[in-house]
């Protein structure tokens, strides 16, 4: 009788304590859901993704961050844009090792290719940032997963090195410019050095560069960086580049006078399936000076690939 008397009330419990908990379990397994299909929840490097579909990771030149990419975002709806600030520099780690190497950026980028299972993808680097995307696509060559690659004003030789990595690279000449130097001064030189037209240099974009340099670690992730960016066996690694068969657009500034477009023809020549284009009006960054025109040949070049961007 006791029982007969409870059991409504029971279930009426029951029943109210699971309403208040399936919304919680939804959640949770939403976010799961989330997180799984973000990339950057498991990255080491500090990410940034946008947007679904087949993955585009775009690599920073020397002394950037990810931000150099922002005139980008939005402008590839059919793809998922991942955005990485390199070991050393934005808002990645900083250690006080000497693990700064092309091949250590590479293995960080192998492995977040990896743990995420990334196919189909486009790498897409400037300036150093490309000299990082041809080894990754010398290591990926064989794997099935690298479809396109895309450089923009690329390093990649030991040969017409940038001024401003030459002086990094010399010894206590590149110690002292960058703890004698204010950062926005450094960022500010590099940027008039960079730049076509100075005056589409602004303040907020200074800020966001210098900070980084000024971050714990900055200087220190600048100049390993730099002092490790020509790897000893360059003519071994610069030797495979006509191994590398995936489509590559190769686009240059048109006054670029950091790295000389000799650089571009050589990549041009070096890489089978390759086109050399140049962004009129830019200087060494054209993705931030010249994003519309940048976006044009990517357009072009994704659409010859039976592709939209």
């Amino acid at each position: 009788m006791k029982l007969a008397t409870y059991l409504p009330r029971i279930l009426w419990l029951v029943g109210g304590s699971l309403l208040l908990i399936d919304p919680a379990l939804g959640e949770s397994v939403e976010n799961a859901h989330a997180a799984a299909s973000d990339p950057c929840a498991k990255s080491v490097l500090h990410c940034e993704s946008q947007g679904n579909g087949d993955p585009i990771i775009a690599l920073h030149g020397l002394g950037g961050t990810l931000y150099s990419w922002r005139e980008l975002r939005n402008r590839f709806p059919n793809h998922q844009l991942i955005l990485l600030d390199l070991k050393g520099a934005g808002d990645s780690p900083k250690p006080h090792d000497k693990h700064y190497s092309i091949r250590d950026q590479a293995a960080l980028i192998l492995k977040f290719i990896d743990d995420n299972d990334l196919k189909n993808l486009t790498l897409m680097g400037n300036s150093y940032g490309g000299a990082v995307a041809l080894f990754l696509a010398i290591e990926l060559k064989d794997s099935g997963r690298l479809v396109s690659l895309i450089l923009i004003d690329s390093g990649g030789y030991n040969q017409d090195l940038q001024s401003h990595l030459t002086i990094l690279r010399t010894p206590l000449v590149g110690w002292l410019v960058l703890h004698l130097l204010s950062p926005r001064a450094l960022v500010r030189k590099v940027l008039r050095d960079s730049y076509y037209d100075h005056h589409k240099i602004t303040d907020p974009q200074v800020d966001v560069y210098a900070r980084a340099i000024a971050s714990p670690g900055g200087r220190y992730g600048l100049l390993q960086t730099a002092r490790q960016a020509i790897p000893k066996d360059i003519d071994c690694i610069t030797a495979k580049y006509k191994t590398i068969t995936v489509p590559t657009l190769i686009l240059w500034g048109s006054n670029d006078r950091i790295i000389p477009r000799t650089i571009g023809e050589r990549l041009h020549r070096d890489i089978p399936n390759s086109t050399l284009e140049t962004v009129p009006k830019s200087g060494h960054v054209p993705q931030e000076e010249q994003p519309d025109d940048t976006m044009r040949y990517i357009t072009e070049f994704f659409r010859l690939m039976g592709q939209r961007p």
